[in-house]
């Protein structure tokens, strides 16, 4: 026990003189160190730390559940990474020097259970002057926020969350399915401003609707909005759009093109309808003077 707490105190000098070095708050391009499940990780104010543990696998490991710890800015959140859930938070440049547990805690915004309180691994906090603090301070600030993108197994229906972000072209397709909001058949409306049209979604058990992307949409992430008769709306959904085909075509202004022969050939065929019409009055009125 002595000896390991001597690695520790000999890893914290080390530390605090890398920061003195300018070694301080690592780039936001720089990988997050992995938090070892039963382990500890050497940290510096400023570090990015990353949680990562197989999905499906803990009744307490899923998308949403936050990873927390009295050394970090803000929490982690567990984002489904295909067959891994992934988590990732920075530690605070205020944070002392010390060890500080890093726990499993519950969503803030899902009912997914408050017992969750879980023991995940440990951090080692180095020592920080007040100057590598303010560093710290000044590269956090400039960091972007932590994606919160989810991608999952290609075979799974989509959304799988409201962050599953499934990639379309302009002018495509993606088939819409609710297994997690328990719609009704036709008490739903699916809205975007990537859409052609809202959709209605229909089905006994599972509904479903088909969503057509308009050609001009812009390329990005948009949201998909539930609207839900008696319900106020949410967010219920996300999608990126890539860029249209050259010869993308919305589905909706093709049968308009379409209806135009058949516009004419109606009117014309009610034209001629009106003139044997109008003849056979005629006729009959000769008779009947006669």
């Amino acid at each position: 026990m002595k000896l390991k707490r001597f690695g520790v105190i000999a890893a914290l000098a080390l530390l605090s003189t890398a920061g003195v070095n300018g070694a301080l708050a690592t780039p936001s391009e720089v990988p997050p160190k992995p938090v070892p499940s039963d382990g500890e990780v050497l940290v510096n104010p400023g570090d990015r730390v990353a949680v990562t543990t197989e999905a499906m696998r803990s009744g307490d490991a899923f998308s949403g559940v936050r990873i927390t710890s009295p050394a970090f800015a803000a929490n982690g959140v567990f984002r489904r990474d295909d067959s891994l859930l992934h988590a990732v938070a920075t530690v605070s440049c205020t944070a002392e020097p010390g060890s500080y547990q890093v726990r499993f805690s519950p969503s803030l915004t899902k009912d997914i259970g408050g017992e969750i309180n879980r023991l995940w691994g440990t951090v080692v906090v180095a020592p920080a002057d007040p100057a590598q603090r303010a560093e710290c301070a000044r590269q956090v600030a400039a960091r972007p926020p932590e994606s919160m993108e989810e991608r999952y197994p290609a075979d799974s229906s989509w959304p799988a969350s409201e962050w599953d972000v499934r990639s379309v072209p302009a002018g495509g397709e993606l088939e819409a399915r609710d297994g997690l909001e328990m719609g009704s058949d036709g008490m739903v409306e699916l809205s975007s401003p990537g859409f052609t049209k809202p959709v209605i979604m229909h089905g006994d058990k599972l509904v479903s609707a088909t969503v057509r992307i308009r050609c001009d949409a812009q390329p990005g992430i948009h949201v998909v909005h539930w609207n839900e008769k008696g319900k106020p709306a949410k967010e219920w959904a996300r999608y990126r759009v890539t860029s249209a085909p050259a010869n993308c075509t919305d589905a909706a202004s093709a049968p308009a093109e379409a209806r135009r022969p058949w516009v004419y050939g109606t009117a014309a065929a009610l034209a001629v309808g009106g003139l044997g019409a109008a003849l056979w009055l005629r006729r009959r009125r000769v008779r009947s003077a006669q």
